[in-house]
């Protein structure tokens, strides 16, 4: 949606000593002249003028199609002003680039041209075209100036001048960016307290220089956060990485955590600045170059996971699946998952279950490309869905029995306790 910029300028009876400002109506009141008019308002009520002993402006509308809009160095854009007329005679305009005398980033005159008539007739409008054009050696950032129609200026106490018939040119210079990180900007880990699980971020280089590359745990000292989530120590942390990225080349972050064996059982968090400086982007702006890191730590157990299931006449065995909760795409060579399984019998007897059935699941997809819980294959997508081990008894008992699981290398587990009936 483009954003509109309509300024009204009212006469006032010249016999008056002191400026009375205009209070726009609910139309007015988005924009003025392309400036915020809530803090015109404050401003100009009830104030006078110090440099002038009269008030009397020129009755015109300035109205413009102006989007605001990014531009890269070399490229342009082009819209149309409309300066209305509400006096009874014809008014000789003089469209000009307006830079204010202090600030930053302001436009230079170069950029802008502007194109139209400069006669605007009693009771009639003009239409301006006014080009923006960018040039190559343009340095990225913000650049803010105003296409003036007038040589009429308004000054408020304490605030340099500014046009009272003009329009605000803003505009942002950008350039592609040349360094990107092509893995994904979010870590996330589980790893037993005492043991370690190891992440690698990959940084691309595009450009034509090194660039520097220098990773750390953030200091947040003031974030908390929510739930029941901790802050990652940086002591449990070892980074490698190379002090920069070449031109035209990538480089690997190797991130190992290491919860130590008093660690609570606990999710971690924590963002990791990788100190790099794109050429191509505002130094303002670094979010992009933190990556977000999630580990859960978890205990192993001291006693059994214990459930009771009940048992009928008709039952002519019972399964035991159970699933353990599958990592963050931790690395394949990280110990086995396993159980330790016992079943009382209704007499408080036990019975050896015999596992009959192991499987691997999985999931395939083609229209993702960022899930930080996948490994990319090809042009595939591949999540693990974990395995499932399937334990059976025959012939049980009738009655109330109890099981027994002592996870193994498991951060948590689904249970399905399920007894195949005969038919009656």
């Amino acid at each position: 949606m483009k954003l509109r910029a309509l300024a009204l300028i009212i006469l006032v009876v010249g016999a008056l000593p002191a400026v009375t400002a205009h209070t726009p109506s609910t139309t007015d009141s988005t924009a003025l002249n392309g400036q915020d008019v809530s803090s015109i308002q404050d401003t100009t009520e009830n104030e006078t003028d110090p440099d002038s002993n009269s008030s009397d402006y020129t009755k015109l509308y300035v109205e413009s199609d102006y989007d605001y809009p990014e531009l890269k160095p070399g490229e342009s854009t082009e819209f149309t002003v409309t300066v209305t007329n509400r006096e009874d005679s014809d008014i000789d305009l003089d469209p000009h680039v307006y830079v204010p005398p202090v600030g930053e980033n302001l436009l230079e005159e170069s950029w802008v041209t502007i194109d139209g008539d400069s006669t605007v007739a009693a009771n009639g409008e003009q239409e301006f075209t006014v080009t923006v054009s960018v040039p190559e050696d343009a340095e990225m950032g913000r650049y803010s100036g105003q296409v003036a129609f007038t040589d009429e200026k308004v000054t408020y106490p304490g605030r340099p001048e500014r046009p009272v018939h003009a329009t605000s040119v803003n505009v942002r210079v950008w350039q592609e960016p040349t360094v990107d990180i092509v893995s994904n900007t979010y870590i996330h880990g589980q790893a037993e307290a005492g043991d370690t699980t190891t992440k690698e971020i990959v940084v691309e280089n595009t450009g034509d220089e090194a660039v520097p590359l220098s990773p750390q745990l953030r200091d947040d000292r003031h974030r908390t956060y929510g739930g029941s989530s901790s802050k990652i120590d940086p002591a449990w942390l070892n980074i490698e990485a190379p002090s920069n990225v070449a031109p035209g080349e990538t480089a690997t972050v190797t991130v190992t955590m290491s919860p130590p064996e008093n660690a609570e059982s606990n999710r971690y968090r924590g963002n990791l600045d990788l100190g790099l400086k794109d050429p191509n982007r505002d130094d303002n702006n670094n979010h992009w170059q933190e990556v977000s890191m999630r580990l859960e730590v978890w205990n192993q157990p001291d006693e059994a996971f214990e459930t009771s299931f009940e048992v009928s006449e008709d039952a002519e065995n019972v399964t035991l699946t159970l699933s353990p909760r599958s990592g963050y795409g931790d690395s394949s060579d990280s110990a086995p998952a396993d159980f330790d399984i016992t079943f009382v019998k209704p007499d408080g007897t036990t019975v050896t279950a015999e596992r009959v059935q192991v499987s691997d699941r999985g999931t395939v997809d083609l229209s993702e490309s960022n899930n930080p819980n996948a490994q990319q294959q090809g042009e595939y997508l591949v999540r693990s869905g974990g395995q499932e081990f399937v334990y059976q008894i025959d012939d049980p008992e009738a009655g109330s029995w109890d099981l027994q699981v002592m996870p193994e290398n498991v951060i948590g587990f689904n249970y399905d306790i399920t007894r195949n009936e005969s038919a009656k």
